[in-house]
């Protein structure tokens, strides 16, 4: 990809933007455009709305080494219906949209990887939907432990229980379960 090529690397990573968040910190709010692409390079995002009664739900959680980006706000310049803040210090990359939209018409292997990251992160999506779905709350806590076993370790119980649309106290008594019965096997 454009790692492997160092005058790409360079011309890419030009355009981005290295920004700094405070915990709680919001990289954007609902309501605003997201004029950007980010890359998070340490700290942990929460992605979320907030209901007609003011609580947070979270939609996404996204650890270190991974992109985010309210797509449908970014590419249709409309306001976003999510939020995004910095659960702890976190530091992030961003492109605005002028200059990612420069380096997927004249660095190919940048478009190639982006058109890649997206198709990922989509099918990743698709999944936990269909998971979500479908599963009670001690097989979505399985499906923690397989699927996104870094959560585990570095994201608080509080937003792992917003993550998977159940209460705190239902995650904790169901992840002490699921791991007797791990240990059991």
């Amino acid at each position: 990809m454009v790692g492997k090529n160092p005058e790409f690397l360079e011309d890419v990573l030009s355009h981005f933007v290295k920004v700094k968040l405070k915990r709680d910190e919001y990289l954007f709010s609902e309501g605003e455009v997201c004029r950007s692409i980010y890359f998070v390079q340490s700290g942990l995002l929460q992605v979320l709305q907030v209901d007609k009664k003011g609580v947070e739900k979270t939609t996404d959680l996204i650890l270190k080494d991974n992109w985010f980006t309210d797509l449908g706000s970014f590419k249709n310049k409309i306001p976003s219906q999510l939020c995004a803040k910095a659960k702890k210090a976190t530091i992030v990359y961003k492109i605005n949209r002028d200059s990612f939209q420069i380096l997927m018409e004249n660095v190919p292997k940048f478009a190639q990887a982006y058109i890649k990251i997206i198709e990922g992160k989509y099918k990743e999506s698709m999944e936990r939907i269909a998971a979500f779905n479908t599963l009670n709350s001690h097989d979505k806590i399985e499906w923690l432990f397989k699927f996104k076993p870094d959560f585990l370790l570095y994201v608080s119980d509080n937003l792992i229980a917003s993550y998977l649309g159940i209460s705190k106290e239902t995650y904790c008594r169901q992840k002490q379960n699921a791991r007797i019965v791990a240990n059991c096997q």
